[in-house]
């Protein structure tokens, strides 16, 4: 045998030979961006396919990045909370278009 058949002959001996792939999704992050009364908010939360559903909702103001909470900001946390788990409960559809690989 060759010398270049030989080296050939031992890459291939070291390469595997996948037959299949699997990749289980157990979460999502969702996000969206929305207008409430004149301003732009966004909003983040955990999808746990198989566990807990909707869980770990952040809300923030889009022109600042910075959460709103509950003990800071009550009235419009718990006004917007409301809206936007029930946003990502309802009316949320995961598409292949919208996720990021």
């Amino acid at each position: 045998m060759e010398r270049h058949d030989y080296e050939l002959k031992q890459r291939e001996d070291q390469m595997i030979n996948v037959n299949s792939e699997l990749a289980l999704v157990k979460s999502f992050e969702l996000e969206m961006h929305f207008d409430y009364k004149g301003k732009n908010y966004g909003a983040y939360c955990t999808y746990e396919i198989e566990g807990r559903g909707i869980c770990d909702i952040g809300i923030y103001e889009l022109d600042s990045r910075n959460d709103i909470h509950p003990h800071i900001d009550p009235p419009i946390f718990d006004e917007l909370f409301c809206k936007v788990r029930e946003y990502f409960k309802e009316e949320f559809h995961i598409e292949e278009s919208k996720v990021q690989w």
